[in-house]
């Protein structure tokens, strides 16, 4: 399937799942989001042909919906689960992923606490039958955006430094794969001070787009932290970190610094 034939697909599931949930007499409420109801910046859609389908379904007391019935009533479907955060999802042969909450229609306003990742509340709205939701996604998104909820920046350091720390001494004991793991939040890290060192946005996954948000010499480090031995990867990580942090005026911990370096130096040229 070809880009263009996989966002048709896309779009037309979309209007198909869209047009189901506002039929359905069980559903009070109901709304997509995700990045295909977002823009970006430059006021282009969020979404492309790789994107998933996000939806929330708020049932009517004493009714009940299985997930997994609906949407075979929907699409084809290759693959379906609950996902660990107790998700309903599908995979269709084409290989588009959909996801379907279901809560009671007293759960409303857990809507209320949502981080606001930019949603437009015109392309979430499906279905507000008692008039309720409209005004509810129109308050959300004058909550304070997702990129001011962070913690500043000494703060992420510090994080990522002693999740660095984890992963270098498991890295040393042996444990290769414990170290990768650990190294997804050491790169989280990285690429949020490396998103406020260039006034780059900050989505709610940073990875997202970072290939167009970064200049390609901060690409380039980072994707060093994800390529070779797990040790050579740590110190990758730790001269990113220093980088960052001088960047930044950051408190560095040189101490902590200079005895991560030594270790895997150390560890390195006994290679």
């Amino acid at each position: 399937m070809n880009l263009a034939s996989r966002l048709n697909a896309l779009n037309t599931l979309d209007t198909r799942i869209r047009a189901a949930l506002l039929a359905d007499d069980r559903v009070v409420y109901a709304l997509a989001y995700g990045s295909r109801t977002q823009t970006r910046a430059d006021g282009l859609p969020a979404a492309d042909a790789w994107s998933d389908l996000e939806y929330y379904a708020f049932v009517r007391p004493g009714r009940s919906i299985d997930a997994f019935a609906f949407l075979r009533a929907m699409t084809p479907v290759a693959l379906e689960l609950v996902n660990p955060f107790g998700t309903p999802n599908i995979v269709t042969p084409d290989l588009l992923r959909v996801e379907l909450h279901l809560e009671p229609q007293s759960a409303l306003n857990l809507v209320r606490g949502w981080p606001n990742g930019g949603g437009d509340p015109a392309q979430m709205l499906i279905k507000d039958q008692e008039g309720q939701l409209a005004s509810l996604l129109e308050a959300w998104a004058t909550v304070p955006p997702f990129a001011s909820t962070l913690p500043g920046s000494q703060t992420e350091f510090d994080t990522l430094l002693n999740c660095l720390v984890f992963a270098c001494a498991v890295a040393v004991r042996g444990e290769s794969l414990r170290a990768w793991e650990m190294l997804t939040w050491v790169r989280g890290g990285l690429l949020r001070l490396a998103r406020t060192l260039y006034g780059a946005p900050q989505p709610q996954a940073p990875a997202r787009n970072a290939e167009r948000d970064l200049p390609p010499g901060v690409l380039a480090a980072l994707n060093e932290t994800a390529i070779g031995t797990a040790l050579q990867a740590c110190a990758a990580a730790l001269a990113l970190a220093h980088h960052l942090a001088a960047r930044l005026h950051l408190n560095p911990h040189g101490d902590v610094l200079d005895s991560l370096q030594a270790q895997l130096t150390a560890q390195l040229e006994g290679q």
